[in-house]
């Protein structure tokens, strides 16, 4: 009987080897996916936060560069600044409209609530200066000069600190060589096409002038508001180049109301105030000046600091903005994102969990100043 042969040893990894490294490459994966999952966090903090800096900036500089052109064509209508203006334009629901002649108009919002801001300027190639007339119909205006006067332009003329109108020119062929005629209907323009008056009415103003001046805003003026739409859009819209071309039924009918563009996405809240010379100190308010219907108040007025409040659309776990961002006229009135007060309720509709961005600039009003210069 030969002896039994002896089988080498069985070696591999016993049940508990493998379920040890099976731990171990879970461990593994659980961490690689948490660095994972914090990277793409980060990742979206950073891309939204760059998201809100561009916007902010859009934002800022589509402002400044509008206020920078503040009273521009009228920076010398010192004795009649504060103006009503009464004008006309056919394309609007209502034809017959107002506008006080100041360079930038604040509607300060209620309760902390976003400011509405309106930039009025011309884009005349003449100097701004006052044209004296010396003799004024419904339809005409004779003038010590019409050098620079084109057909087309839109005239403010301006008799005292209570009688202002806004004109649309349409002949300066007159054979005294000093008249200038802002009659409705048809007219041939400066580039020798047929235009139609939009700013004459046939009944004209229902104002008789007597002799003043006249400020030429050229033929393409601007009163821009700007403000805050949705409660997260910098939108702008031109007051006296009335657009009513949207379809809010979806039935190809206007809504009778002025076009709005959208200028930047994520800015929720503008505050602006008056920069106002009293004693030769410099003194901040977002209401007008004091006795605001004087000319000499608004000749006061020579700049204007805005406040824009960007906020990134990437929602944080924790609360990281704990108080109210501050810009140089204090804190910003924050609110819950559906616009209501705030309730502090820390889930998406807490503003705490966004971060946010504050720009911000000190606009000098240089038409303005240099209108009261000597």
């Amino acid at each position: 009987m030969s002896a039994p042969t002896l089988r080498p040893g069985q070696h591999g990894f016993s049940i508990v080897e493998v379920m040890v490294g099976m731990l171990i490459g879970l461990l593994g994966i659980l961490v690689m996916f948490q660095m994972l999952q914090r990277w793409d966090q980060q990742k979206r903090t950073a891309s939204s936060g760059s998201d809100a800096q561009v916007s902010g900036s859009i934002a800022l500089y589509s402002v400044e560069r509008d206020m920078r052109m503040a009273g521009y064509g009228f920076g010398r209508a010192t004795n009649v600044m504060g103006c009503t203006v009464n004008a006309y334009d056919r394309l609007r629901p209502v034809t017959a409209f107002t506008f006080p002649l100041v360079p930038v108009l604040i509607a300060d919002g209620a309760g902390g609530a976003p400011d509405t801001v309106t930039v009025l300027y011309g884009n005349s190639n003449l100097a701004s200066e006052s044209i004296t007339y010396t003799a004024s119909a419904p339809t005409s205006k004779t003038l010590s000069t019409r050098s620079g006067v084109e057909r087309g332009d839109l005239i403010l003329i301006t008799q005292d600190a209570t009688t202002c109108g806004l004109v649309e020119t349409t002949d300066n062929t007159n054979a005294d060589g000093i008249t200038v005629n802002h009659a409705s209907g048809n007219y041939t323009g400066q580039d020798n096409a047929a235009v139609t008056a939009r700013y004459n009415a046939a009944a004209g103003l229902g104002i008789v002038f007597t002799p003043g001046g006249i400020y030429n805003l050229g033929a393409d003026p601007r009163r821009n508001i700007w403000q805050i739409s949705n409660g997260r859009l910098l939108t702008s819209t031109d007051d006296l180049h009335y657009s009513d071309l949207r379809d809010s039924d979806g039935l190809g009918n206007p809504d009778n109301q002025n076009d709005w563009t959208e200028v930047a996405e994520g800015i929720i809240d503008l505050q602006a105030e008056y920069g106002i010379r009293v004693a030769g100190v410099m003194q901040w308010s977002a209401l007008a000046p004091p006795n605001w219907a004087a000319p000499q108040a608004w000749s006061s007025v020579s700049a204007i600091r805005i406040g824009l409040l960007a906020r990134s659309q990437q929602y944080e776990k924790v609360a990281v903005t704990p108080t109210a961002p501050v810009w140089a006229g204090g804190a910003f009135t924050m609110t819950d994102l559906d616009g209501g007060a705030d309730s502090n309720p820390d889930d998406p509709n807490d503003w705490r969990h966004y971060r946010y961005r504050v720009y911000q600039a000190m606009i000098p009003l240089r038409n303005a100043i240099w209108g009261t210069a000597p």
